[in-house]
């Protein structure tokens, strides 16, 4: 006997409803939204169905309480009845089911039990009630009239009729669906009638969705995948209106390529002739490679006359051979200007540049090669300045000693084809370059409380190209540089003491304070001009100066772990002991002072405080702040800067604020992120998000004003979150 079957069948129809009402999260993930609320709008469904199958045979076991009424009887020779005393129920038990009713009666003949009167069946945390249940043991088919089903998880269904008539299909006529307590839900999904077939499509009519008991939204018809595996069609489309582009309705479709692959095409349509058409491509051909990438093109008549194109992506694989990975990314814009102004977006307003690069990398012991392809678009202005490489082998050798522990030698090279385009009256054209950096170093730490290392190097680089004399272009001379270095490290003596007290989750503190000196020699030639400037290869500035420092330091160990960090103090100035090549005066002999404070005790608070203060001047020329505080569901973050260096007219400073903290405990929440100029006394851009939480829904409302960029704007976007269901509403607004 496995009268488990009506509770599966309440379960398989969920699963529809769950993959219906949870559409609409898969529906908002655009490629082009960045927001970085964007989360919290795309909650997935939060449930999961258990299906369970009984074991086959064991025992069938009824229970009649005692009792004026109540019988336990034959009423042939193939079906027994049993039916309760007054008030109470018989009780019938399989494996883990339970099944409760006023009268039962099963016909061992046919292999069917009918159950009357308060009917429940209860199989885990899972429970279906109603007013008859017909089960037919050996179709697995029945039907519950007046039926209702809670199942484990949070997700009621109600429905006149529950019907499962064939191995994997079901019929539901006036069913409901909600995660809400009560009988008066605050929300709900309704439909006329249903029939689902499992690992194949639902087929709902007259499918209303309801909020307070008032119909917001309905679909005569819905043909929705119900299978267990992903499957192809057209996402719930998304709706919004905006001052400058009119209404706005967005499509999906997606794809289900294979086990391994899907896709996603984007549709954004407005109504005073905007529009976007773009794809989103997931490939996963084997464990350790993966492939993510979007592509769209764009119109706005008010900005362009013509479609725009965008495309990024990154592939990864890790499986390609023993040490070897491969990992190519790309970002690319037909036009960075068109797509600030459509996707209105802070980060990609504030971008600087963009780059799209490719490498294969292959790690041995001792030696790692790295073969590299890149293109960089750095924006300065009005002007763009394009780097690429074409590409370049890197080599490095790790560390490794010689003569036991006493000498240690390492190195780095690259070898490859570059490429720069400038505005003009700078160096442009493409060359081939040779480097190669070997280094030599050694511990020669004479006490044990004494540390020193010291090293020295001898960089060899060549140029197929140099810059001509005027410094304005390229010319086929080609040009070898050769670089000194040296280096020493000293630390110490250090002196500590141990603190036998209690802060926080540490026992013991200990305070360690230590002076260090760094010694720093570059010695190149006079004419490095010469070399075509692309990376920190090229720049080198002949040095000779004494960085000195000191360090206090503040460890802290719990009562079971080991000692860890918890705060740092450095005060330290850089000391020219050669001036060559600068003005020669006092001022250029010495740095400005550097203070550097770190505090981090642990998940819930770091800190860091920079500042510069110039003695010559009198002033301080840098500061910055960053500083984290998490509590609980509170947090907030800070970061600060400003600068102003020796001589320059005004400073310039900025600082960042994101912040969370519930108003309300589990009913109201507020998250905060701004951006203030606090030098031009402008606001850059400012967001709240406004979470009201209930038992079953969430209403999130964000309000987003952008102040920089091509293209300033102001926007409201609301949202509705079912429990148990995910997100089901998104409807983002523009202001004027």
């Amino acid at each position: 006997m496995r009268p488990s079957a009506p509770l599966r069948r309440a379960r398989a129809l969920l699963a529809l409803l769950l993959a219906a009402a949870a559409g609409p999260a898969t529906a908002q993930q655009s490629s082009f939204d960045t927001d970085p609320f964007a989360s919290r709008f795309r909650e997935r469904a939060a449930f999961e169905l258990k299906f369970k199958v009984p074991e086959k045979g064991g025992l069938v076991k009824i229970s009649v309480p005692e009792g004026s009424g109540g019988r336990l009887s034959v009423v042939g020779e193939e079906t027994g009845e049993a039916v309760a005393p007054e008030g109470q129920n018989v009780l019938v038990e399989y494996q883990d089911v339970r099944l409760t009713a006023r009268r039962v009666r099963v016909d061992h003949a046919r292999r069917v039990v009918v159950a009357e009167g308060d009917v429940t069946l209860e199989q885990g945390a899972s429970r279906l009630r109603g007013d008859r249940l017909d089960l037919d043991l050996t179709t697995r088919t029945g039907v519950v009239l007046n039926g209702s089903a809670d199942l484990e998880g949070g997700l009621h269904l109600r429905g006149a009729i529950l019907a499962k008539v064939g191995p994997r299909s079901f019929t539901l006529e006036g069913a409901t669906l909600t995660s809400c307590e009560g009988d008066r839900p605050a929300w709900s999904f309704g439909f006329k009638r249903g029939r689902v077939t499992v690992d194949d499509y639902a087929r709902l009519t007259s499918v209303v969705f309801r909020m307070g008991g008032v119909p917001l939204l309905y679909t005569p018809y819905i043909l929705w995948p119900a299978l267990t595996e992903r499957a192809s069609g057209f996402l719930i489309p998304a709706v919004g209106f905006s001052s400058s582009r009119g209404g706005y309705l967005g499509v999906s479709y997606f794809w289900a390529i294979s086990r391994s692959a899907d896709a996603t095409f984007l549709g954004e349509f407005y109504t005073h002739g905007a529009g976007a058409l773009g794809a989103e491509v997931r490939l996963a051909p084997s464990k350790g490679t993966r492939l993510e990438a979007i592509g769209a093109v764009a119109r706005d008549p008010d900005v362009s006359d013509g479609w725009e194109w965008k495309t990024a992506g990154r592939i990864v694989s890790d499986d390609l051979a023993k040490g070897l990975r491969g990992v190519v990314t790309w970002l690319h814009y037909s036009d960075i200007d068109f797509f600030q102004s459509y996707d209105r977006d802070f980060f990609l307003t504030s971008a600087r540049s963009t780059k799209s690069e490719g490498f294969l990398t292959w790690i041995g012991d001792p030696v790692a090669l790295n073969l590299r392809l890149d293109r960089e678009e750095a924006f300065y202005g009005s002007d763009t300045v394009v780097t690429e490489r074409r590409p370049v082998l890197e080599a490095r050798l790790r560390p490794t000693p010689l003569f036991g522990q006493r000498l240690f030698v390492e190195a780095e090279g690259s070898a490859g084809l570059l490429s720069s385009e400038k505005p003009v009256g700078q160096p442009s054209g493409s060359w081939d370059r040779l480097d190669l950096f070997p280094k030599l170093s050694a511990p020669l730490s004479p006490l044990p409380w004494l540390s020193l290392d010291a090293e020295a190097g001898v960089r060899l680089t060549r140029y197929g190209e140099s810059v001509s004399e005027d410094r304005s272009s390229l010319v086929e001379d080609p040009y070898t540089r050769t670089v000194f270095t040296a280096g020493a490290g000293l630390v110490g003596p250090s002196f500590a003491r141990v603190f036998e007290t209690s802060l926080g989750s540490f026992t013991k503190l200990k305070h360690v304070i230590e002076p260090r000196l760094d010694y720093r020699y570059t010695d190149g030639p006079d004419d490095t001009w010469r070399a075509p400037a692309f990376d920190q290869v090229d720049f080198v500035t002949p040095e000779h100066s004494l960085r000195y420092a000191l360090v206090q330091r503040l460890l802290g160990k719990p009562k079971n772990g080991f000692p860890r960090e918890v705060a740092s103090l450095e005060i330290a100035r850089i000391a020219y002991l050669d001036t060559t090549g600068t003005t020669g005066s006092a001022q250029a002999r010495r740095t400005p002072w550097e203070a550097t404070l770190r505090v981090n005790t642990g998940p819930s608070l770091s800190f860091d405080a920079r500042s510069s203060y110039d003695p010559e001047a009198r002033q301080v020329t840098s500061a910055s702040l960053s500083a984290n505080l998490s509590l609980g569901t509170r947090s907030l973050s800070l970061s600060l800067f400003d600068s102003k260096p020796v001589g320059a007219p005004s400073s310039s400073a900025q600082v960042r604020l994101t912040g969370g903290t519930p108003i309300l405990r589990n009913r109201l929440r507020l998250d905060l992120q701004g951006a203030y100029d606090i030098s031009q006394s402008d606001l850059l851009e400012i967001r709240g998000l406004l979470t009201v939480e209930a038992s079953c829904f969430k209403i999130l409302v964000e309000y987003r004003d952008l102040r920089v960029g091509v293209a300033p704007s102001r926007d409201v976007r609301v949202g509705l979150s079912l429990k148990n269901v995910g997100s089901f509403l998104d409807f983002p607004v523009s202001l004027p």
